[in-house]
């Protein structure tokens, strides 16, 4: 019996770091995703049972157990990321702890991939492209949320702190028909520290401030 494989998003691309390590790009791809709907105050004990974590209950927040780090999308959304092919028996697992309660349970492993982005400029890079504020007085380890990057739209987490070695560290999680145009963009973000420039398939054109309307560079 032939056993399916799974293929990177971006099998195509390699990953990058500028010379100094101030930018630092890579793909984390087959991470188990789950989209977890209800009340929590319905949910959220039992929830909490089968994660070993208490269920975040408000925007910006997230929580890191033995079987999945949680992220809150919304007052009755979070996102649970585990570790790949763990997903199907958290599942199970959520299912049977939650029967007799109004839920529901999404596996999106495949529609989503996760951009791992860090050193000491990957916060100014995220600042070019970004809606949201990512000063860190105002974002810092273990904060999560939903945000526009360019013409994107990704669930990101801070996972390391400024002040640890290496600098700070975010994985961005991104519907993988958008995974080539954010890398692109990213690259194109950290250029002025060292990262390479990214050819986007289909010649699509970015989005950063100080692109000409052709799509090159000043």
């Amino acid at each position: 019996m032939s056993t399916l494989q799974r293929r990177s998003a971006l099998s195509h691309r390699t990953a990058l770091a500028s010379g100094a390590s101030e930018a630092i790009l890579g793909e984390r791809p087959h991470d188990g995703k789950l989209i977890l709907r209800g009340a929590l105050d319905l949910i959220g004990a039992a929830c909490a049972q089968v994660l070993g974590v208490p269920m975040p209950g408000s925007a910006n927040h997230t929580a890191s157990g033995q079987r999945s780090t949680v992220q809150w999308l919304g007052p009755d959304e979070w996102l649970l990321v585990t570790a790949p092919g763990a997903e199907a028996v958290l599942a199970s697992d959520l299912r049977q702890a939650l029967l007799g309660k109004h839920h529901q349970i999404a596996d999106v492993t495949d529609y989503y991939t996760t951009i791992e982005l860090s050193g000491s400029r990957s916060r100014d890079m995220l600042m070019k492209i970004a809606t949201a504020d990512f000063h860190p007085k105002v974002f810092k380890a273990g904060m999560g949320m939903t945000t526009n990057l360019a013409r994107t739209v990704a669930w990101l987490r801070q996972t390391r702190d400024d002040r640890e070695s290496g600098g700070p560290a975010f994985d961005i999680v991104i519907r993988i028909s958008m995974a080539d145009y954010l890398w692109c963009l990213l690259a194109e973000a950290g250029r002025e520290w060292g990262l390479p420039a990214q050819e986007p398939k289909g010649k699509v054109k970015l989005h950063l401030p100080h692109f000409e309307t052709d799509g090159s560079r000043p």
